[in-house]
């Protein structure tokens, strides 16, 4: 169980990080500063600051010394969304390196089976399902409105964007990004680093690395 009551800071200061903010805000939870790789984006909220790179993130640790706290007395959340899984990865593990102590964020509404699994780092978002016997892997999102059914396995590192559903018995396998609104039929595989197009319906297996779009859905030809 996490503690709540803990501060927390989040790296990523666009979209993605205005969702987790909104989940945050409303259990309690006190956002104390900001981190983006890019110079040019300023803070979304005007009370919490921002820094960038990891000079940021060490001045910040200097800072956080001066008040007599430690690292380890804050929680980090990585909110990055799109098809970016694995800079989701190494960024929690670079702030993990550095004391930090990653925690999921799962939305009030998100409707989890006891009997789901669900891995490290996750974003659970409003109104999204995880069904019986699913599993989640770590630094994945499935974000507002999303459908993982009974027997899926969803790896590390994908994000499923609102409204996506998995059928049951669906195999997604690592770095997978599922657009807006699209459907995968049961019991088919989408392989690592794949891109399923927003609302596209899946009616065969993905192959690695392949971007599919339409309904049904066909890999796109450059």
């Amino acid at each position: 169980m996490q503690n709540k009551k803990r501060s927390c800071i989040i790296w990523g200061a666009t979209g993605q990080s205005k969702v987790v903010y909104d989940v945050l805000v409303a259990e309690g939870t006190s956002v104390i500063h900001l981190f983006d790789n890019n110079p040019n984006i300023k803070s979304p909220f005007t009370n919490i600051p921002i820094s960038y790179g990891l000079d940021g993130l060490l001045s910040f640790i200097d800072a956080i010394w001066q008040e007599k706290l430690k690292p380890d007395q804050i929680d980090c959340i990585v909110a990055i969304g799109g098809g970016n899984g694995e800079v989701r990865e190494t960024t929690t593990k670079l702030m993990q390196s550095h004391g930090f102590k990653p925690r999921s964020v799962i939305h009030k509404t998100a409707g989890i089976s006891p009997f789901a699994d669900i891995g490290a780092s996750v974003q659970l978002l409003a109104g999204s399902i995880i069904g019986a016997f699913a599993s989640i892997g770590d630094y994945s999102i499935i974000n507002s409105g999303a459908n993982v059914d009974h027997d899926c396995l969803v790896g590390k590192n994908c994000h499923l964007a609102p409204r996506a559903t998995l059928a049951g018995e669906v195999v997604v396998e690592n770095n997978v990004f599922i657009g807006t609104n699209s459907t995968v039929l049961p019991r088919l595989r989408i392989r690592s680093g794949a891109v399923i197009g927003a609302g596209a319906v899946v009616t065969k297996d993905v192959p690695e690395g392949a971007v599919v779009v339409g309904n049904p859905a066909r890999p796109v030809v450059e």
